[in-house]
């Protein structure tokens, strides 16, 4: 259990790290398309196709690490008032039903990924695989399961009184991200 632990921790944070890396090309390729533009009269050609795979990449890249760290858009005040075990019990619940969400998105997912690969589809502008598209969408939908399963049974181990247990690996491993 603490190797599927710390995978699930490391990876979402060097998968995050990653997808802020995309972003920053994206800005980078954007400022450089807008400079040739406007100095040379030319443009760089698939500015378009290659910022939205950054950007689609960044963002599922770090999907794991947002279901991980709770970084979902929430309505607190609601739950506020409730005992830690039940609190604790209610947000199992919910991220074990995150869990099954992703892994529907996933499948289905896959499931497109597969048809579009198989007809051989393309970006617009310059003809970069869909492949490269759907592969990002599908591991990162894929290792969100893993994260809200991980939050799932933390959780559903404080809802038992074990709060301590599986209470961040990483950190009181010394892995410093």
């Amino acid at each position: 259990m603490k190797a599927f632990v710390h995978f699930v921790e490391v990876s979402s944070r060097w998968f995050a790290v990653a997808g802020m890396a995309l972003l920053g090309i994206a800005v980078l390729a954007v400022m450089a398309d807008i400079v040739l533009r406007r100095g040379a009269g030319i443009s760089v050609p698939g500015t378009v196709d290659l910022v939205q795979l950054s950007v689609m990449t960044a963002f599922f890249l770090a999907l794991p690490s947002t279901f991980l760290h709770e970084a979902n858009v929430g309505v607190d005040f609601v739950t506020d008032r409730l005992p830690a075990r039940a609190l604790a019990a209610l947000k199992g619940a919910v991220s074990l039903l995150g869990a099954l969400f992703m892994a529907a998105v996933t499948w289905h997912s896959l499931q497109q990924a597969a048809l579009q690969v198989g007809n051989g589809d393309r970006s617009q502008t310059i003809g970069i695989p869909i492949a490269w598209y759907w592969a990002p969408l599908v591991i990162g939908c894929a290792l969100a399961v893993s994260s809200s399963l991980l939050l799932a049974a933390r959780y559903g181990l404080q809802s038992l009184g074990r709060a301590d247990y599986m209470a961040g690996e990483v950190e009181r491993a010394g892995v410093d991200l």
